[in-house]
């Protein structure tokens, strides 16, 4: 129910801006449904369509500031942000961009009741980050991020550099060190400065690494979803992206299924696809109604967000909360008909 609700308010919005025709909504039929991971995350036990529509909400509220100007509106964008890091803690970092933003539009309006509420995120988050010594000793919002620095930031320049056999020891050897601490604090502490030095000895590796996942965030066809869903075997040596790192991409590819790789082969020119559009779609909005081309950075720095802070991990299932966004920006980029942007449709929808 929340895939359909969220998917439908985009076509909602789509239909009343851009007013289709039957061909162009075939289009736009073809644009969702050759975008796997939605389908399948509506069938799995998980968060990915619960933070979805909560982004969605965090985005119409503030289209709906755009539009309207009234301060209900940046609440309902703090209340959402709220409820999104507390889901997934990659959303913690932007309570403090939020607390900018608040700070902004206070001083712009001259309402100081604006940088109130752009500040109640941080501040969630403060106080969550408090529990959280209270209970552990160690300042921190959620540990699982000093679990990626590990196992895949660190971890995936090591494998670069020295090879599969050297990052299984050294990470087996860093946690052997970290465990044999006497508390908590001191064995998150030891992960953090053994993984951050690798980080800082090799940073061109890992600035590669972080834009090879930061490219695979967009255009990532699923196989490991589609995979888990359909009950098929994982190909030999890992996943496709851990072996383009480890240089077997065509090895892999070789080793998959006819019938699968010529899906996944699909789903590949859609998502680039999709890109291309949403691309032309953000351009395109900028010509639009003010509410639009506040809207279009809104959601490009959205997608921009997740997809930086997921970095290394970059995968189809990481974008399905961000999806509505690219979907809209995506839709907005297909040919329209009739109406000049800044016409009844774009000014009124």
């Amino acid at each position: 129910m929340l895939s359909l609700l969220n998917i439908g308010l985009v076509l909602l919005w789509w239909a009343r801006w851009a007013r289709p025709s039957a061909k162009q909504w075939a289009t736009a039929m073809v644009v969702c449904l050759t975008f796997p991971a939605q389908l399948i995350y509506a069938n799995a036990v998980m968060s990915e369509l619960l933070l979805q529509t909560t982004l969605l909400v965090m985005l119409l509220a503030a289209l709906l500031y755009f539009k309207r100007g009234k301060a209900i509106y940046v609440a309902g964008v703090a209340i959402a942000l709220v409820v999104a890091l507390l889901i997934k803690p990659v959303f913690y970092p932007l309570a403090f961009a939020m607390g900018g933003v608040g700070a902004a539009l206070a001083w712009r309006r001259r309402k100081l009741g604006l940088a109130v509420l752009g500040i109640i995120p941080a501040v969630v988050v403060g106080l969550y980050m408090g529990w959280n010594e209270h209970r552990t000793g160690f300042f921190h919002f959620s540990s699982i991020t000093d679990i990626n620095l590990l196992h895949y930031n660190a971890a995936g320049v090591v494998r670069q550099v020295q090879g599969a056999e050297a990052e299984e020891k050294w990470v087996a050897g860093v946690l052997r060190e970290a465990n044999a601490q006497r508390n908590f604090a001191s064995r998150q502490r030891v992960i953090q400065l053994r993984a951050k030095a690798v980080l800082w000895a090799h940073p061109v590796v890992y600035a590669r690494q972080h834009a090879l996942g930061m490219a695979t965030f967009f255009v990532d066809p699923g196989r490991f979803d589609l995979s888990q869903f359909l009950h098929l075997a994982p190909p030999a040596g890992g996943g496709l992206l851990a072996q383009v790192r480890n240089g077997g991409l065509w090895r892999a590819i070789a080793g998959l299924p006819v019938g699968l790789l010529s899906w996944l082969g699909l789903i590949f020119l859609a998502n680039a696809g999709r890109v291309w559009l949403a691309w032309r779609g953000f351009r395109r909005l900028g010509s639009a109604a003010k509410v639009w081309r506040h809207g279009r950075w809104v959601a490009l720095a959205l997608l921009l967000y997740v997809a930086g802070l997921t970095g290394p991990l970059g995968a189809a299932r990481f974008l399905v909360p961000v999806w509505p966004a690219l979907l809209a920006l995506a839709l907005a980029g297909l040919p329209r008909r009739v109406i000049g942007l800044g016409g009844e449709g774009g000014a009124n929808a």
